[in-house]
């Protein structure tokens, strides 16, 4: 089978004639982009903020300690937030939300349809789609990890760099080396869990190929783009206390009659029930899914000859790699062994929901899909091709227009402006703490959906909630220490305020709309009211007295983002010489 290969473009002219060039050239992906941007996030473009579960975005977000790190918890939401909070500063805070969330899409389409070795734009499509239109992203725009969904977009890019070093393509064809990288270093929005599937995708082949200055470079560039987070992570000083028990609460679970094995092909397993699609529980869906998931194989089979060796053997062994971690908790052994890593290595514990991990075997699946419809093609079996690419939707409608219906677009009640402005007009410092003591919460106003506390990123000062996490029935300990002294201070008999004080506590903001926010209040004996307005009370503890302001950085946030921005100058301005 001939290898097609797309028409150079070239390098010099107008940048209107260039730009036009590359339209031409990249039409289909420039169309699969729009259109599944359109279909998933239709119902929600338009003006308003999508609140659930871990997507929580607040009008005019302040630059606080959730941004750079240096709060109480661990530095999960960074650098994410700094993107976000950052973009909220150029464009109101849901569009920049909006902007967010469909480019986490259109990366993700475009970078594994410009991943797959083939050249009919059909086949281009299926692998895009494909990528997109899983269980794996499914579950996670369903649970709100918009920055888990940016480390899976980056992937292919992250990969098309190895493939550049490893034999770089002929000009106009795949991603370009800066576009590549570019691309690819968005994995770090993702957190661990990510950079660690980008490691399973990308190590194997380098070393398999003997690159090791590539491996070097590639090592030292990821440990420059991780140090906003594990620079905060080292200044958070002492051990990490992460609870074991997550390892089984968040482990892989059968979503399918497949049982685990078979759930973890089709790219499912999500320990969220509510992050399942409707109809993975049916035989049918399943058997088909199966089957697709066994051609999209057979299809990264084919590319064999399109790829170097080391190229191909190392993102099948990072596939590989991923699977067996991800499934590893769901057998006891296996958890066994993961809890002991949680306990001992401290970031081990991010990265204990382990279907993250199956972003490899997805780029794998995505790209077998693209080849195996270019195969169709050009054999003579062209009616069947349309079909391969449009069967990942047909087998799961449920993506569709926000989630079937799930997505929704709120705005936030006038008092969270009113007390947010009362909150940071004092220039003196102490925390707040956000109660009813409960890490999520179900506003009326959003729908009953559940949402992170929305206040952790609403104020310039640092804010103090509940960390722990409700799976099921098991009540999964966070790991902020600072949020366990405040629990225990509310947890003693009687007035919680003088304990608070203590604690360096200045304000109190209890949302009334909460279940058991009247009991709350009402234990605050000797806090000043400050204001009560609509579904939020703010107090204040008298006899306060905190120096210094609360908007202090600190020095090692301010290294890790100077770390990460020199490693971008540097990698995106550094020459690879073709081989």
């Amino acid at each position: 089978m001939g290898v097609r290969v797309r028409r150079a473009s070239p390098s010099f002219g107008p940048a209107p004639s260039r730009a036009a060039v590359a339209l031409r050239r990249w039409w289909p992906e420039t169309a699969l982009g729009v259109g599944v941007v359109v279909a998933i996030l239709g119902p929600v473009l338009r003006r308003g903020f999508v609140l659930r579960y871990d997507l929580v975005f607040v009008p005019d977000p302040p630059f606080g300690a959730v941004v750079w790190g240096s709060g109480s918890e661990l530095p999960r939401a960074v650098p994410s937030e700094l993107l976000a909070v950052g973009l909220s500063q150029v464009v109101p805070a849901d569009v920049a939300q909006k902007v967010l969330l469909a480019g986490c899409l259109v990366l993700a389409a475009v970078g594994a349809a410009r991943l797959a070795p083939v050249g009919h734009p059909l086949a281009r499509v299926a692998a895009g789609l494909a990528y997109v239109w899983n269980p794996w992203v499914y579950g996670r725009l369903h649970l709100g990890q918009w920055a888990v969904v940016a480390g899976f977009a980056a992937l292919p890019w992250a990969f098309a760099w190895v493939l550049g070093v490893l034999r770089p393509p002929p000009e106009g064809t795949g991603p370009g080396r800066r576009s590549a990288v570019a691309g690819g270093a968005a994995v770090v929005l993702g957190g661990p869990a990510m950079v660690l599937a980008a490691v399973f995708a990308c190590a194997p082949a380098l070393a398999l190929a003997r690159r090791w200055r590539a491996f070097v470079a590639g090592a030292a560039t990821l440990a420059g783009l991780t140090a906003p987070w594990w620079l905060a992570l080292v200044s958070r000083g002492g051990a990490v206390d992460v609870d074991e028990r997550g390892v089984a609460a968040f482990a892989v679970r059968a979503d399918t009659p497949l049982g685990v094995l078979g759930s973890v092909a089709t790219l499912g397993g999500v320990w969220s029930r509510n992050a399942v699609p409707v109809g993975r529980d049916q035989w049918a869906v399943a058997l088909i899914a199966l089957a697709l998931a066994g051609a999209a194989l057979w299809g990264y089979v084919l590319t064999r000859r399109r790829w170097p060796s080391a190229a191909w053997w190392g993102l099948l062994a990072g596939a590989v790699l991923g699977t067996v971690v991800a499934v590893a908790p769901a057998w006891s052994l296996g958890a066994q062994w993961m809890a002991a890593l949680v306990e001992h290595v401290p970031l081990a514990g991010a990265v204990r929901d382990g279907t993250r991990l199956l972003a490899p075997l997805a780029l794998v699946q995505a790209v077998g899909l693209g080849m195996l419809v270019e195969s169709l093609v050009t054999t003579g079996a062209r009616a069947l091709a349309p079909l391969l690419v449009v069967a990942p939707v047909l087998l799961m409608p449920g993506l569709a227009w926000g989630l079937g219906g799930q997505f929704d677009t709120v705005r936030y009640p006038a008092e969270w402006a009113a007390v947010r402005a009362e909150v940071n007009r004092d220039p003196a410092g102490g925390t707040l703490v956000s109660l009813p003591w409960s890490s999520f919460r179900a506003y009326p106003w959003a729908g009953n959906v559940p949402v992170l506390d929305p206040a952790s990123r609403a104020f310039r000062r640092p804010v103090v909630g509940d960390q722990d996490v409700l799976v099921g029935q098991d009540r999964i300990r966070g790991e902020s220490r600072e949020a366990d002294r405040v629990a225990a201070a509310l947890a003693a008999p009687g007035d919680p305020g003088p304990a608070l004080r203590r604690l360096g506590v200045r304000y109190v903001l209890v949302q009334t709309d909460q279940p058991d926010a009247a009991q709350v209040e009402g234990r605050f004996v000797s806090a000043e009211l400050v204001r009560r307005d609509g579904a939020l009370t703010l107090l204040r503890l008298p006899d306060s007295d905190f120096s210094g302001s609360s908007g202090r950085i600190g020095i090692m946030p301010v290294l890790g983002y100077s770390v990460l921005g020199a490693t971008l100058m540097i990698a995106l301005s550094h020459r690879v010489k073709r081989q």
